[in-house]
């Protein structure tokens, strides 16, 4: 049976090398997957089973076009329709003439398919024609714009040079195959006895166009096994299957990757020859249920290592912003958040004589230091400016350390059912992703008593921010009070309405950072406390910190 394709773009024309196929039976055999299935134009070779077989008594040109999946993308023909970048295709199959009966056989038709939360490869692709640069690429799950996934293409600024693109007598190599003009002039072609595309560098001849059975490299090291060529998977056998010279090398590490990032953690690699499903060569990766999290990440400030370096939030530089209830563009003093920006309802000011009514211009009449839009009282002398008081230094919070026999409260153990219940199903955090179920953690009480100690500085320094009065961050504190750690993460809220911890917890689920620090399958430990001072802005600060030893 003969079959030739062609590949069909909608805003391009592209020229191909149309391949002729001899097969054994004459019967098309359509494969499909999770991924997506395959449609015909006529309806007649439409396949959604794992696999259609359609038998071939003439000749038939059809339009496939590969359907994918919700959640999944096309990424590449496989079989007849390997020629085509889009996922539409037309080919035609026909019955070899009756003397070359004996010589019929199937003939595949299937496309690959991957979720489109998959980090992949693209490839720039300059002049348009659906091929790109193989040394020009991002890796990213959305595809970015004027990048593509077919690679290969061997003249980028020439949309009639790419692969598959017809051979003509024009000095260029138009279909990147290494040769030019093929065809046209005599060139060197090597034998290939065992079918691998590969060719045996002692066994060649020159002709215009390429002779059946040869090909034009010489690249194989074994032409008697199909199975050993350049590129092709190490197996146990003694022999060199990949051609570098190297027999049987050493197994690949694989780690497991839950989250589809391209990374594994290092907890439950195994070695093999082989590819293992849902595994990658790559490790580091410090929250596997998280596919924003891995070592090629971009940080954010949000208090979680999102580059699996061991550092929180780094390269960020802080600033206290103060909160402008009012909107008059003036701070409150006392009332402020340390961010890299400004978030909205904060000034980078404390200048507000009055924090709850909106007064710009910020008259005193009296100079009593109340502005006069809430001042109800009107001294009839205006009083002399003070000389402002140097401001006091904040006293440093004692060095946290754990409480004997790590007894949990009644209090903690209500904190640790709230956060266990709530890691105990799979959920969404909003712009942080979905999470995966998380096992349940285990009450700390070193981590406990670095919480405490952070609750009260910020009630009896009156402040609100994951850095302390002291200066000190969540792992400093964490190490002061004897936890050894290898990944911290740390949740703080205020507010007299919070006394309980459901209603703390329940705030940290509103919220897609302190959300997804609950859903961390990377931690084991929790401790969290409160601490109350009536006499602060929000009267009562809670501190709750996750860990890994």
């Amino acid at each position: 049976m003969n079959a030739t394709s062609n590949k069909k773009s909608i805003a391009l024309r592209l020229a191909l090398g149309l391949p002729i196929v001899m097969l054994a039976s004459c019967r098309l055999v359509i494969t499909t997957g999770d991924g997506g299935h395959i449609e015909s134009a006529s309806g007649e070779y439409d396949c959604s089973e794992p696999s259609c077989v359609f038998p071939i008594t003439g000749e038939v040109t059809e339009t496939y076009t590969a359907v994918p999946a919700e959640g999944f993308r096309f990424v590449r023909w496989k079989t007849i329709c390997v020629s085509s970048p889009t996922p539409v295709c037309t080919a035609t199959i026909a019955p070899l003439p009756e003397a070359h009966k004996d010589d019929e056989g199937d003939i595949g038709l299937s496309a690959e398919f991957e979720p489109v939360t998959s980090v992949r490869a693209w490839y720039r692709d300059e002049d348009g024609d659906l091929y790109g640069h193989g040394s020009v690429s991002v890796m990213s799950a959305e595809q970015p714009e004027g990048y593509v996934v077919q690679a290969g293409d061997c003249n980028d600024y020439d949309e009639d040079v790419h692969p598959w693109h017809k051979e003509v007598e024009d000095g260029k190599d138009n279909n990147c195959n290494g040769m030019l003009d093929e065809g046209y002039v005599d060139t060197l072609f090597y034998l290939d006895s065992d079918g691998d595309r590969y060719g045996d560098p002692e066994v060649s001849l020159l002709s215009l166009r390429k002779p059946a059975g040869y090909v034009p490299n010489k690249l194989d090291c074994d032409d008697t096994q199909k199975s050993d060529y350049p590129g092709a998977q190490e197996t146990l056998d003694g022999r060199d299957n990949d051609c570098d010279g190297d027999v049987d090398e050493a197994d690949t590490t694989w780690y497991v990757d839950l989250d589809g990032d391209g990374y594994g953690r290092a907890f439950g690699a195994r070695q093999s020859l082989e590819p293992i499903p849902d595994h990658v060569t790559r490790g580091g990766d410090c929250d596997d249920d998280n596919s924003a999290i891995y070592p090629a990440a971009g940080e954010v400030f949000d208090s979680v290592d999102n580059n699996c370096d061991g550092v929180i939030d780094e390269g960020f530089v802080t600033y206290e912003f103060f909160r402008d209830v009012d909107g008059d563009g003036f701070g409150a003093p006392g009332d402020s958040i340390v961010a890299p920006r400004a978030p909205e309802g904060y000034v980078d000011n404390q200048r507000d004589n009055c924090p709850n009514a909106y007064n710009p211009d910020q008259l005193d009449s009296d100079g009593d230091g109340l502005g006069d839009a809430c001042d109800i009282v009107d001294n009839p002398v205006p009083a002399p400016t003070p000389t402002p008081p140097p401001a006091p230094t904040p006293t440093p919070p004692p060095t946290p350390t754990p409480p004997p026999g790590c007894t949990v409260s009644a209090e903690a153990q209500a904190m640790l059912d709230a956060v266990n219940s709530f890691r105990s199903q799979r959920r969404s955090c909003g712009a942080r992703g979905t999470f995966n179920a998380a096992p349940a953690l285990t009450w700390n009480c070193k981590l406990e008593s670095a919480a405490l100690g952070h609750s009260r500085d910020m009630a009896n320094n009156n402040f609100f921010s994951h850095t302390g009065s002291n200066g000190s961050s969540l792992g400093t504190r964490a190490s002061q009070a004897g936890y050894s750690w290898s990944a911290l993460a740390e949740n703080i809220a205020a507010g007299t309405s919070l006394s309980s911890p459901t209603a703390a917890v329940q705030a940290w689920i509103s919220s897609d950072g302190h959300c997804a620090n609950m859903m961390g399958a990377s931690y084991v430990h929790i401790g969290a406390a409160k601490f109350s001072n009536a006499s602060s802005t929000y009267g009562l600060y809670w501190t709750q910190m996750f860990g890994r030893p």
